[in-house]
């Protein structure tokens, strides 16, 4: 399928393993809002993982974390964590790709000289201060290439105190073995999460199995100019040796592995690491 604005054909290349596209949900204008509302759905675990478990990851924060901590929330979304660990007494920036998430969080889930957001690309933009915590929630960290999760990983160290940790989580294995590789296409009005105009959805689905790593693709063509959009998503996936020999190879310590944490509803690993 061609157009005046995509000279590219969809499909003529087979997705590769890390391949980035040029669209981003995080920054198109109608899909942003689209994830805004998802994370503030409490029906579904899509966006940001509902209010109980939500309780339960919280927990499992703030056991890890010394009392008045200062925590930098890296996708922190419409700030759901980053309030709830303020009126723990901790000292919290989100930082979001999000405009519209981060908007939402500033109106609506700041403490004022304790909870505060900032619009920024977290692996370009810099940040000032140190931290004692640094936090990523919803397997964030499995969506980034390994050359992402370096850059990552080196910026965090820098930013974190020299007795500094990391909590985040990780797609286990498991999630693997749970999906097919599978390409359809549908047919959509708009006024959905893709598009407000009526559109057409192409969806890929690839497993990398030697490298554990789940890649999606979706392309949406709008009905009336035809123009084509292309977005890519990643989901690594990871066992307790896999995520530790990554971490000691980028200036961490895993302190702690746990994978009882959401009650078996989800194959996710919760990491606690410590700056080496």
């Amino acid at each position: 399928m061609r157009n005046k604005e995509n000279k590219v054909t969809m499909y003529e290349n087979e997705l590769g393993l890390f391949q980035r596209s040029n669209d981003s949900i995080w920054t198109d204008e109608h899909i942003s809002k689209s994830l805004l509302a998802a994370h503030l759905d409490e029906s579904n675990d899509s966006a940001s993982r509902q209010s109980h478990k939500r309780v339960e990851i919280i927990n499992w924060i703030k056991s890890n974390i010394k009392p008045n901590s200062k925590i930098i929330d890296f996708g922190c979304g419409p700030g759901l964590y980053a309030y709830e660990l303020g009126n723990s007494g901790h000292n919290v920036l989100g930082v979001d790709f999000n405009k519209e998430s981060i908007n939402y969080a500033q109106k609506n889930k700041a403490i004022n000289g304790i909870v505060e957001y900032k619009y920024a690309d977290y692996l370009k933009d810099t940040f000032d201060g140190k931290y004692d915590v640094a936090m990523m929630i919803w397997c964030d960290f499995s969506a980034l290439t390994p050359n992402e999760q370096k850059l990552l990983l080196d910026k965090i160290n820098n930013l974190l105190e020299d007795d500094g940790i990391f909590v985040f989580d990780v797609f286990g294995k498991e999630e693997i073995r749970q999906q097919t590789e599978k390409r359809s296409w549908s047919i959509s009005n708009g006024d959905d999460f893709w598009s407000k105009e009526p559109y057409f959805l192409i969806e890929e689905t690839k497993i990398f199995e030697n490298e554990n790593t789940l890649g999606m693709r979706y392309y949406s063509v709008n009905q009336t100019n035809g123009k084509i959009k292309e977005y890519i998503i990643w989901h690594q996936c990871y066992d307790e040796k896999s995520i530790k020999t990554l971490l000691s190879e980028n200036g961490f310590d895993v302190i702690d592995v746990r994978k009882d944490i959401i009650k078996k509803t989800e194959e996710t690993l919760f990491i606690t690491a410590k700056k080496k």
